[in-house]
């Protein structure tokens, strides 16, 4: 699928996923947005959350928040991977 706005994903150093374009700004992808994810060859549709982490810690923090962004059907999020948002 070809999609004008298509990037590729990539985490700033906030903890937060943007969608990278040449020449343009990155796009941020907020918790809830819904946005386009590469996914055996296919951009499929998910939604960003950010998924709070329970239980003792161990030291695991994401830039002072205990929790991480996730993809709400379980895609992994990696730089680097196609992505596209504005859908």
């Amino acid at each position: 699928m070809a999609v004008d706005n298509e990037g590729i994903l990539l985490m700033q150093p906030t903890g937060r996923w943007t969608v990278c374009r040449s020449g343009q700004p990155p796009a941020e992808i907020t918790s809830g947005k819904l946005f386009l994810l590469e996914v055996d060859g296919k951009l499929l549709p998910t939604r960003m959350e950010f998924r709070h982490f329970t239980g003792p810690m161990k030291g695991r923090e994401l830039w002072g928040q205990p929790g991480e962004y996730i993809s709400v059907d379980g895609y992994p999020l990696r730089n680097g991977v196609p992505a596209a948002v504005g859908i």
